[in-house]
């Protein structure tokens, strides 16, 4: 009877005990999902957020802080975001709404938003239409048809009587630096207004049509007459971009006290000229152009052109029998340059920039500190670049690479200098024959940039990487660095490491080779073992 009991009991005993593990499985998973809920409530409803994204991007950098802290009067920003709009477009309108509360935390007080569904009433369709605010069209697959979708995503920000308006938010990217960069000149002082030289062959402000239309936002730029031997006292920085004649003493002096006043430089200098209406075609510019530099500036502009085996690539047309092809091929005259002074609040950010047709620059005054002092150099080709000497220069965009680089040694080249500090005039008087002034002989703040590429502001590259870098140069040059860390900010670019020519090949080799080896090598080993385990005799 005994032994019946306890029979019984072994047979009930793991039946109560599955039912216990059951039980607190079920507990826990139900604890799981109601503290996984309240998290998730709990962030989203109080705009909690991490971020982990290299170089922050989602966070407020400090010169949007800055430009909040200044504010004198409330600002107001309003987000007219359609909703139910696909995604990636539902996401945006999370991004959107989490980024205004941080502008809204950083204001502190003095900056407020809302966030307006225009469907909502139809009145103010009408409105946005006269602010010129367009539609979003999106495409939307419902109930297994493909139809278009229009909304709203748009942005316009309210200081006193005046406002500013960004017609389409496009994506999380640049959002920051469009957004601040309409609060600022909202509620800035103006435009700064620099100058463009027309002079001694020098582009003029009229040629470079895309520059003036793509800058107009952030500068009002106004042409200086080179024949009038004047700089206006109210431009905070001057473009001198690709002069081709030898400028008069008057002119040089001009220059030198308008630095002497503050005044920032930006130059342009080189042997070549892009003629690009005419095909791959160059203009050899004088030497004696830029021999004024030496003595003004303390740069020179080495002989020759740099051509650089990592390159941008350009596209171009071959006639082959009675057929026209187009190809894209790496241009070495058009150099995607990545190698960058970091610690340069110009370059810090970028991660690369084509400098068209450039020529080598060099200090000539400057001493050890050329990397850490007043003089720094900002740009430089890659190693796997060289000086091809002229003129003439064959810029055929068509030869081989193996055959223009045969027999160059490679070495990289200097392509953007920058000068900040104290520097001493170059004159020791007033030269006759210029309308006497008062000449100052030393300042203790100047700024200048210097480029070996006179086309790099014509229209065909004025893009990209290349309009973000000009942009930083004239911030820095005019003394207004607000906006410069915000343009740069997010990776856009990830390239592979260059291998070698040897690591090339291993790592084929591997892949190819080494990886179906390795595989069979396994399976060999896997059949060994089962073949083995059969025959083994069970106990």
């Amino acid at each position: 009877m005994a032994t019946g009991m306890d029979d019984s009991m072994s047979r009930d005993v793991p039946q109560d005990f599955r039912k216990v593990v059951r039980r607190k499985s079920w507990l826990t998973l139900v604890v799981m999902v109601v503290v996984t809920l309240f998290l998730f409530l709990a962030t989203t409803l109080s705009h909690l957020r991490s971020d982990w994204t290299e170089g922050q991007v989602y966070t407020l950098s400090p010169s949007t802080v800055s430009v909040l802290e200044q504010l004198e009067e409330p600002l107001l920003i309003r987000a007219y975001i359609t909703s139910g709009l696909p995604q990636p477009y539902g996401r945006l309108k999370g991004f959107i709404e989490d980024m205004l509360h941080a502008y809204h935390r950083a204001g502190a007080g003095k900056v407020g938003f809302e966030l307006v569904d225009p469907s909502d009433d139809p009145n103010l369709s009408a409105a946005l239409t006269v602010m010129k605010v367009p539609k979003v069209q999106v495409q939307v697959v419902e109930d297994d048809q493909a139809q278009v979708k229009q909304g709203y995503l748009a942005i316009v920000i309210e200081y006193l009587d005046s406002k500013e308006i960004i017609p389409v938010v496009q994506s999380e990217e640049g959002f920051e630096y469009f957004l601040t960069r309409k609060i600022k000149k909202l509620t800035g002082k103006g435009r700064s207004r620099i100058g463009v030289f027309s002079g001694f062959g020098a582009s003029s402000l009229h040629e470079l049509r895309k520059f003036q239309k793509l800058v107009s936002d952030d500068y009002e730029l106004v042409e200086v007459d080179g024949k009038k031997n004047t700089i206006p006292s109210d431009i905070s920085a001057l473009i001198v971009a690709g002069m081709e004649r030898v400028p008069t003493d008057a002119f040089r002096y001009r220059l030198d006290q308008f630095r002497m006043h503050g005044g920032g430089l930006l130059l342009l200098a080189g042997n070549t000229k892009a003629m690009l209406s005419a095909g791959f075609e160059v203009q050899p510019i004088s030497a004696d152009a830029h021999e004024w530099m030496k003595h003004d500036l303390g740069i020179a502009v080495e002989p020759g052109m740099v051509m650089d085996q990592r390159a941008t690539r350009v596209t171009v047309n071959q006639q082959r029998g009675g057929f026209m092809f187009r190809s894209l091929v790496d241009y070495p005259f058009l150099p995607n340059v990545t190698v960058f002074d970091s610690e340069h609040i110009v370059t810090a950010g970028l991660e690369s920039v084509s400098i068209p047709f450039a020529s080598p620059l060099l200090w000539v005054d400057a001493g050890d500190d050329s990397e850490g002092g007043g003089e720094r150099v900002l740009m430089r080709s890659s190693p796997r670049s060289t000086v091809q000497s002229g003129p003439p220069f064959d810029v055929n965009p068509l030869l081989p690479s193996q055959k223009r680089f045969s027999g160059m040694v490679l070495h990289a080249s200097v392509l953007a200098l920058a000068r900040d500090g104290a520097i001493q005039s170059s004159f020791d008087r007033t030269p006759e024959g210029v309308t006497a002034v008062e000449h100052i002989s030393k300042t203790d703040s100047s700024r200048m940039i210097a480029v070996g590429s006179p086309s790099l502001l014509d229209d065909e590259f004025m893009d990209g990487g290349n309009l973000v870098a000009l942009l930083n140069m004239l911030d820095w040059i005019s003394g207004d660095e607000a906006l410069i860390g915000l343009r740069s900010r997010g990776v856009t670019q990830r390239p592979l490491e260059e291998l070698s020519a040897a690591g090339r090949s291993l790592f084929k080799g591997v892949w190819m080779f080494g990886l179906p080896i390795l595989i069979t090598l396994l399976g060999i080993w896997r059949w060994w073992a089962l073949k083995r385990r059969r025959m083994v005799p069970e106990s």
